[in-house]
């Protein structure tokens, strides 16, 4: 994990490196404490997120953002949900690289039909066109630009 996983002052995992790392970041919105639980707020905070560019400064590079998902804490419409997949893959592309959470989850009476699913399942974001067949690409590329900061390039 990068150097922000460290707690209590602990030491840079950089610093310990003995020949060549890679380093893996992990961020979740939906456990609370990265933005308020609104999508204006979700899309501000990721449009202007540049961990890839800390973490470098840091010695944590290459960084890559291995777990990610579309759970949120408030109730999610469809709409925000692929935007929120874009931005998501715009942000974490200025790393390495991103892995999506989960491949696929389970659709049952167990997990209340799609309501687990819709966030956390790849391949069920991918059925209900929260993410695009190729994840290369973006329903809106420019997703971010009525969020970003002056100055960033969305």
């Amino acid at each position: 994990m990068d150097v922000s996983w460290q707690h209590n002052n602990a030491p840079n995992p950089a610093d310990a490196a003995d020949g060549p790392q890679g380093y893996d970041h992990h961020l979740y919105y939906s456990f609370g404490g990265v933005a308020a639980p609104n999508p204006t707020a979700y899309l501000t905070n990721i449009c202007n997120i540049d961990r890839a560019a800390n973490d470098a400064a840091k010695g944590n590079s290459p960084v890559w953002f291995g777990e990610w998902g579309l759970p949120t804490q408030f109730e999610a419409t469809d709409e925000f949900l692929s935007q929120w997949a874009d931005a998501q893959k715009w942000a974490y592309g200025k790393g390495k690289g991103w892995i999506f959470w989960n491949f696929k989850t389970e659709v049952s009476e167990k997990t209340n039909g799609t309501a687990l699913a819709r966030q956390w399942s790849y391949l069920e974001g991918l059925k209900m066109g929260f993410l695009t067949q190729d994840p290369s690409q973006y329903h809106d590329p420019n997703v971010c630009a009525p969020y970003a900061a002056k100055g960033s390039t969305p």
